[in-house]
């Protein structure tokens, strides 16, 4: 099973100054980003039990919430 992580920041949080605060920055990185990484991690466990149990009811619902964070993390990545 995939494990995704946060990536660590290539420059300072304060490093975009004064266009992006360094505060902004930490919070996006931090907070945001590690958001949606924990929540695609959480997700893919969630399906993988799910599926063990061939409980296939709420896959289609852990999956929408799956690509959603993972395309989260992409996204935040690429930025």
């Amino acid at each position: 099973m995939a494990d995704y992580t946060l990536p660590d920041l290539p420059y300072d949080y304060a490093a975009l100054e004064p266009a992006i605060t360094g505060e902004i920055l930490e919070l996006h990185h931090a907070k945001h980003h590690a958001a949606y990484v924990k929540g695609a991690n959480d997700t893919l466990e969630k399906l993988a039990e799910a599926r063990d149990k061939e409980q296939y009811g709420g896959l289609v619902g852990l999956e929408k919430t799956f690509a959603f964070n993972l395309s989260g993390h992409v996204l935040h990545s690429i930025f």
